[in-house]
């Protein structure tokens, strides 16, 4: 049982001796570091090659001195230079203002309405003229290059693709009627000139013309006036040539600073001037006070009947007229001026009288009392 021990052994002791061997004998000599520091010899050199121009050799000149460079003449610049012209003012063309261009009316006829509360839901029959067909329409549909923009009860409201508005009423009356197509140029039968800043207006003629308050504030061209951010009054408006504004004695770009004392500055203060101004009867007196420009203007209005000035008439004659026959010739004035639309009153008759004659259809050709 010892003899596998004592080779055992014996193998560990040689494999010991063999590795201890191959240790010393493969071991690397490491060589001592060697300074970088140049010999004393050595630096002398580099110092003596450092003194030699080497210019010499590349610069254009030869190694013996003989090539002289010729430089440049350098040339004195006078940088002292007289100042340009100004610029001459360029000659300001004012365009000319673009010309409007209408288009010719659409070629259709409104044939009936069925109009539903609000007016949204209402639809119209229109019939196109030239392909003899009839559709019905709602607000938002297109005819064309106009589009159907509002529904009332007896007429719709186109606009155009340049931006016009075209009204189609269902009868020649309704037209007639309609309180935009009484807008007639002549106020001299509704506004006179009494003296300096003190006009006569007509109540009963201006309340036939004027139907509302928005109506007036559209003739006038009314909006709010502001000075640092706080309202001082309405300003007028570009007004007509011969528009009520002039005839009033108005100029656009006036500011209307209150109006029987009081300011139109709120909207509870305009609609108090509103209520104030309908309920003044014949003889009362609108006083108007206004700034234009600068300037600080009183103008009185005093609500009074009167004659044309182009009519003339005795003194005994007018002292014996009433203010109902002085009305009455007015409105016969008016009449051969103008052809007067039929009243409510008397559409209501001619309605009632067509619904006794079995519905028969008006008549177009038939003419109110008022007309030529």
């Amino acid at each position: 049982m010892r003899q596998p021990l004592w080779i055992l052994n014996s193998v560990l002791f040689v494999l010991i001796f063999v590795f201890i061997m191959f240790i010393f004998f493969s071991r690397v000599t490491i060589e001592e570091r060697e300074s970088i520091e140049p010999d004393k010899s050595k630096i002398e050199i580099i110092e003596e090659v450092s003194k030699v121009n080497i210019k010499k050799i590349y610069e254009p000149e030869d190694l013996f001195g003989t090539f002289i460079r010729k430089l440049p003449e350098i040339k004195e610049v006078d940088y002292v230079r007289p100042l340009p012209a100004p610029p001459r003012p360029a000659p300001v063309s004012i365009p000319k203002a673009p010309v409007a261009k209408f288009l010719d009316p659409l070629d259709v006829t409104l044939k009936g309405i069925v109009s539903v509360g609000d007016g949204t839901d209402s639809s119209a029959i229109i019939s196109d003229n030239k392909t003899k067909r009839e559709a019905v329409y709602k607000v938002g549909d297109k005819i064309e290059d106009a589009q159907l923009i509002r529904i009332l009860n007896v007429k719709v409201v186109f606009v155009r693709s340049n931006g016009q508005q075209e009204v189609f009423y269902l009868r020649e009356q309704d037209a007639q009627s309609d309180p935009s197509f009484l807008n007639i140029d002549d106020w001299n039968g509704i506004v006179k000139k009494e003296g300096a800043n003190r006009y006569l207006v007509s109540p009963t003629m201006i309340a036939s013309r004027v139907k509302n308050l928005a109506q007036l504030i559209d003739l006038l061209g009314l909006t709010s006036a502001y000075h640092k951010g706080k309202s001082v009054g309405c300003r007028v408006g570009d007004l007509e040539k011969d528009g009520l504004g002039n005839k009033l004695g108005l100029k656009s770009g006036d500011i209307i600073l209150s109006i029987n004392g009081v300011k139109p500055t709120t909207t509870k203060n305009r609609l108090e001037i509103y209520n104030t101004v309908t309920a003044l009867q014949k003889g009362d007196s609108v006083v108007v006070k206004l700034q234009r420009r600068r300037d600080t203007y009183t103008l009185q209005y005093r609500l009074e009947e009167f004659r044309p000035a182009e009519q003339k008439f005795s003194l005994s004659g007018l002292a014996k007229i009433t203010p109902a026959q002085m009305e009455q010739e007015q409105k016969k004035m008016l009449e051969q001026k103008y052809k007067f639309a039929p009243t409510a009153e008397e559409i209501k008759k001619r309605e009632r009288r067509n619904m006794l004659n079995r519905g028969e259809r008006p008549r177009t050709r038939r003419k109110s009392r008022f007309a030529e």
